[in-house]
């Protein structure tokens, strides 16, 4: 079960056009100390190397004496901005017995009082030595700045790294016309046109119409679900709320390995598999959450401790017992929950690449079933956005791992910098994979505020070409961990203003609908949101036939044969493409 990591080149996001305010920022100058101005060796030893990412040269450091000794950089900058860091890292080795090492980017702001006040920029918790990665995050600078100090802590004091290509720059203000130009992108990437041609007589063809009208999105609009709310006859409002409003599910815990093996041994399957038949009756779409989830606080209690052989056997009947039952129910599965933030399964069998392993071992189960890696703090917050670009470009790059798409999962506070937002979120979509928002809900109490800040926020996400699909991680302030941010409230289940938007975003402006259309010249387009549609003939009023249509990427061409006259006029023959 052992797998031996491949050394892995990243090929990492850089910003072109935009002013670099750091000097030597590529390191091809042999100049380390403070005066000189730009990155200098702090309670560490630095060296010229001639191995770099770019160029012809990194720095290496050696002889550190603390967790903060290393490169660091003295930088002034502008108050009220926000501003994004990233370099190269390599480590060199990790402690003695260890699989990976914390590397963390910090910083120590100095405003008017003269004293720093420091916080972390950006974390990756488990870095693997020997391969390039990218470390950094974004950071806003107060209206008082006068510097900020930036610098590389790694928490074993015994680990060397290079350090190469780094930049500094400020995060571009997004337009104030953004969402007119999001709106252009959807109509661009969201909406294709269904052509329609009618073959016939001058007579067969007068007075013909075609309706169409959207069943189903292309795109995937969702929501997270209680297991036994779906199915309970006493929740006959919350179940109508989420037929009525949503395309794909996903169940909140049911499918997750703590929940369904509280006890060794007893598995329950029932709850899980019974909510998702009751959802495919309905002709939902199914997410599945999650085959393991490698957070120590969120593992089977009884999992506590094991380790190796006694492990890797729990992790393969793990697999084997779920994923056979839920094999052509489900469309996607989050492998490794948070996996940037838990290693419980790496280091418990002492394999780094364990959960690649998973990933493997499930596509070997169910070849159809698309694989996800999903994870926090990634356009939330600041801490994890390059981490989990690193996860994702590895497996990318290592041979033979299934990895389909990520999963960010968008648990959002207010106030929301939609500038920074969208510039964390281009991040991860340099990694070319496909992207879902998997677990959206922003926590805002005043209802009108939360729809504005809910309807920004999905503009942007539909308009990105990039994006997949965005699932609410719940809708009802009676179930979800939020209630704050729920779109309907009350006994009843009742829209609030946000799930009031909602309504008018997924039903009425991102969907086609009564789009009637005559036939009497032979032909007719139709743009509309790529999906599943019914088309209706008729003349005068009485339909004559319906037709299902999918209407995809490139367009749809229809072509209608009509035969007959007067009360025998019929569709002949349909034809598609």
């Amino acid at each position: 079960m052992m797998w031996k990591a491949v050394c892995v080149l990243f090929g990492a996001p850089m910003v072109l056009g935009i002013t670099e305010l750091l000097q030597n920022s590529d390191f091809e100058l042999n100049e380390f100390r403070p005066e000189d101005g730009a990155w200098y060796a702090n309670g560490c030893t630095a060296d010229w190397e001639s191995e770099s990412y770019t160029g012809n040269h990194s720095v290496k450091v050696t002889k550190r004496g603390s967790k903060w000794g290393g490169m660091a950089y003295d930088v002034t900058l502008s108050g009220s901005k926000n501003y994004y860091f990233k370099a190269l890292i390599k480590l060199l080795n990790t402690h003695p017995g260890s699989l990976f090492a914390n590397v963390q980017v910090m910083m120590a702001v100095y405003g008017s009082s003269g004293s720093p006040k420091y916080t972390m920029l950006s974390e990756v918790r488990f870095m693997e030595p020997l391969m390039w990665q990218v470390i950094g995050g974004d950071f806003s600078t107060p209206a008082d700045v006068k510097k900020v100090h930036l610098y590389v802590q790694i928490l074993d004091t015994d680990v060397n790294y290079l350090l190469d290509t780094s930049t500094l720059h400020e995060i571009p203000t997004i337009p104030t016309n953004w969402r007119s130009q999001a709106d252009l992108a959807i109509e661009k990437y969201r909406k294709a046109d269904l052509n329609i041609r009618a073959l016939g007589s001058a007579d067969a063809l007068k007075d013909l119409t075609v309706e169409v009208n959207q069943e189903k999105h292309e795109f995937g609009f969702g929501s997270a679900v209680s297991a036994a709310m779906i199915v309970d006859s006493q929740h006959k409002a919350y179940q109508n709320f989420f037929y009525d409003n949503f395309e794909w599910g996903v169940i909140e815990n049911k499918l997750k390995w703590k929940q369904m093996e509280w006890s060794e041994g007893h598995v329950d399957y029932d709850t899980a598999l019974n909510a998702i038949d009751a959802m495919l009756k309905h002709g939902i779409q199914i997410r599945a959450h999650n085959v393991f989830w490698g957070v120590d606080r969120n593992i089977p209690k009884w999992q506590q401790g094991m380790t190796g052989q006694t492990l890797w056997k729990q992790m393969e009947r793990r697999i084997q017992g779920v994923i056979p039952r839920t094999k052509g129910k489900v469309e996607h599965w989050d492998v490794n929950n948070e996996n940037v933030h838990g290693h419980f399964y790496e280091i418990g069998t002492g394999d780094a690449n364990a959960t690649m392993w998973m990933f493997r071992e499930i596509h070997k189960l169910d070849p159809n079933v698309k694989l996800f890696l999903n994870d926090f703090s990634v356009v939330k917050d600041r801490y994890s956005t390059q981490a989990f670009y690193d996860q994702a470009m590895m497996f990318k790059n290592t041979p033979n791992v299934p990895l389909y798409g990520l999963g960010i999962q968008s648990h959002l506070f207010p106030p929301i910098d939609m500038s920074v937002l969208k510039y964390r979120l281009d991040q991860i979509l340099a990694t070319g994979l496909p992207i879902w928002i998997t677990e959206l809900d922003i926590s805002e109490p005043v209802e009108d505020r939360k729809a504005d800040l809910y309807e920004d926020v999905l503009r942007l996400y539909f308009s990105t070409p990039q994006i997949h699909g965005i699932m609410f991680w719940g809708f009802w302030d009676g179930r979800h961990s939020k209630p704050v941010a729920a779109l309907a409230s009350g006994q009843s289940v009742t829209p609030n203003a946000a799930g009031r938007r909602w309504q008018k975003l997924f039903k009425q402006d991102w969907r086609t609908v009564d789009q009637v259309r005559p036939l009497s010249t032979g032909q007719a387009t139709i743009r509309g949101f790529k999906g599943r549609y019914s088309l209706t003939l008729k003349r005068h009023g009485v339909t004559l036939h319906n037709e299902e249509v999918i209407l995809g990427t490139g367009g749809t061409n229809l072509t209608i044969s009509m035969a007959g006259l007067g009360d025998t006029l019929h569709v002949s023959n349909i034809l598609v493409g």
